[in-house]
């Protein structure tokens, strides 16, 4: 199976039918359905098995639709990402890119659902694309494409004619950025011999200039449709040029202020028993710290306030065992955390590994280790699912997220792609309703099918979809982000009652989300609000559960005990956003942080002072609520 990155921090195999809505601005007909000014209405999506090509739009399956636009003639035009293809919804019924369309049905214009890259200089319909991501419309009618996965920038001629310093053919398609390369290079040169690293979003001006997000770089570039001056550069027609960011995406600024610092996709933060804060830099592939006072900590001395790599040494890959963490390669740590003991946990995500940083010399999982050395205690680096009942060393992982240390001191993974959470024992003992033997590995939620059941029954036998997050409670209660469920999850530890529900040793329950996308549900109970792929959990110092409510681009609360938490008054068992507006996007720092605006909150932690920090992922900054 081929995993597809589809955002950082989760991976995914599965296909979600998924829908296109619009609300109406008059009362009439659009799209072939009657509608009232101010409802709401299904476009497109919403099939359950064929493509639906050439038949209406409300009865084709979607697969990840990333962005809409409207062209000139009112057809709307949807990124159909995992389909790998660029689809219409005719308005009327006509002539449009080369077909004959029928209003409100809807229709494929570039791809042919193969993942790839070809077909430049011949139909659109017989290129492949690789997740084309954004798409817009110039001023000539022509369909503009991030084709995100083959770091290029692509275009739909509308008509035949010269456009982008090409000569183009009405409906076949071209490159106009963007050389295959995922990199930075080019500035200054053609723009179809530079690299491109993540084009999230592509605009055009009433000039004919093309304006790309060019996001893992940390830069907006242009390229010129006519040689002049722009932004303060002499530019030429047809190449590229960076207007704004200095590479901001990166890792740059070690040893100094961690506030002028690089930072490239920070997937998760956690806060050591120093108070310092642990960032996971997933695209540098580095582990960081911010002292939260002068001194030494993991073997190097730091001064407060300070940036400091703590493993990984930027190349991705798998060195460094038993060696100094500072000197191994990394692949994607996506998730970090810190035992009492002040050991370091990684999620060595692309290696399937999980890594640990030792605070001291001694010997932890059945293994001598020498701190600051880094080790791997669970995963032998193969992608699948094994080893259960084994050493945790010869077991399979798939792409694990997370990982977090209980009280008793066993390893708990969110082994993501194998749709399970697994741990690895401290010592030997019964945990989670099962009997454990050190160093071995077992699986405590999930039976490995992608889906949602289970609920009151044991965690083993229960379908999950993508963990991503783990939390534990202060009663020992193993809490799951159950990301493409919507959901955040519990294994109860003990037999009691936690959350307001009864709950067995080992059997797994929903403490929040309802699974639906309607009501966000604040000022309720969490079980009846919604979630939007919750990424991470953590618990503050009163019990309180924090969920990084990602796709809502939002941080919020279910509160263990009814009384006022940052600044709100809260029932026990209900829901509360702290954090985000529910825009994307950056702003607010400096004000309430419930009317600030966030981009991908993917980790979450509490520091020593009660204070929250968020991993802003797609802002590039870790920020604090105080």
């Amino acid at each position: 199976m081929t995993w597809r990155w589809i955002t950082p921090g989760i991976w995914s195999s599965s296909i979600r039918a998924t829908t296109a809505c619009g609300w109406a601005a008059s009362t009439g007909t659009f799209y072939g359905q009657a509608m009232t000014a101010g409802d709401i209405y299904t476009i497109a999506g919403g099939g359950t098995s064929s493509l639906g090509d050439g038949g209406p739009a409300t009865a084709a399956t979607l697969d990840h639709p990333e962005s809409v636009a409207v062209d000139a003639n009112g057809n709307l035009l949807i990124t159909d990402m995992l389909h790998e293809r660029v689809r219409v919804v005719a308005a009327s019924t006509g002539t449009f890119y080369g077909q004959a369309m029928t209003a409100g049905d809807i229709y494929t214009i570039a791809g042919n659902g193969e993942l790839g890259y070809s077909g430049d200089g011949g139909p659109a319909t017989a290129a492949k694309f690789y997740s084309p991501y954004f798409v817009t419309v110039d001023a000539a009618g022509n369909v503009v494409i991030s084709d995100i996965g083959n770091q290029r920038v692509r275009v739909v001629a509308a008509t035949t004619g010269t456009f982008y310093g090409q000569a183009m053919t009405a409906g076949d398609v071209y490159t106009v950025a963007g050389d295959g390369t995922e990199g930075f290079a080019g500035d200054g040169g053609p723009a179809t011999a530079a690299e491109l690293d993540g084009p999230t979003g592509v605009a055009v001006d009433g000039a004919g200039n093309l304006y790309i997000a060019d996001a893992a770089n940390g830069r907006v570039r242009m390229v010129p449709a006519q040689t002049g001056t722009f932004y303060g550069q002499a530019m030429t027609a047809g190449d590229i040029y960076s207007i704004a960011g200095n590479g901001t995406t990166g890792s740059s600024g070690n040893h100094g202020p961690a506030t002028k610092a690089e930072l490239n996709y920070p997937s998760s933060v956690a806060v050591d028993p120093h108070g310092n804060t642990i960032i996971a830099d997933s695209r540098s592939n580095m582990v960081l710290a911010v002292a939260a006072n002068t001194g030494t900590f993991y073997g190097r001395a730091m001064t407060a306030g300070d940036i400091y790599t703590i493993a990984g040494n930027g190349t991705a890959g798998y060195t460094g065992n038993g060696g100094k963490a500072t000197k191994a390669e990394l692949d994607l740590p996506l998730g970090v955390s810190v035992d009492q003991a002040g050991d370091l946990v990684i999620a060595d995500a692309s290696n399937n590994r999980i890594r640990l940083v030792a605070a001291n010399t001694g010997t932890l999982y059945g293994q001598a280790m020498t701190a600051g050395d880094i080790y791997t205690i669970a995963g032998d680096g193969t992608a699948g699912y094994s080893g259960d009942g084994g050493p945790a060393t010869a077991a399979e992982l798939n792409a694990p997220s997370w990982a977090v240390v209980d009280g008793d001191g066993n390893v708990i993974i969110a082994d993501t792609s194998n749709n399970r959470v697994r741990v690895v024992a401290a010592r030997t003992g019964t945990f989670y309703g099962q009997a454990m033997t050190a160093g071995d590995i077992y699986t405590v939620a999930g039976d490995g099918t992608a889906g949602y059941s289970g609920d009151g029954g044991p965690g083993p036998a229960a379908e999950l979809d993508s963990p991503t997050g783990l939390a534990l409670d202060s009663a020992g209660n193993l809490v799951i982000a159950d990301f493409f469920n919507d959901r955040v999850r519990v294994v109860a530890a003990s037999t009691g009652t936690f959350y307001g529900q009864a709950m067995t040793a080992g059997d797994i329950y929903t403490v929040a989300g309802d699974g639906q996308s309607s009501g966000l549900g604040d000022g309720g109970p969490a079980t009846e609000a919604s979630l939007a792929g919750p990424g991470a959990v953590a618990f503050d110092g009163s019990g309180n559960l924090l969920i990084a409510d990602t796709l809502h681009n939002r941080l919020r609360v279910v509160a263990a005990s009814t009384g006022t938490f940052y600044g709100q008054a809260m029932t026990a068992g209900d829901i509360y956003t702290i954090v985000g507006d529910g825009n994307q996007g950056f702003s607010g720092d400096g004000g309430p942080a419930a009317a600030a605006v966030l981009d991908w909150p993917s980790g979450v932690a509490v520091e020593s002072g009660g204070g929250v920090l968020i991993a802003d992922e797609q802002n590039f900054r870790i920020r604090l609520v105080s």
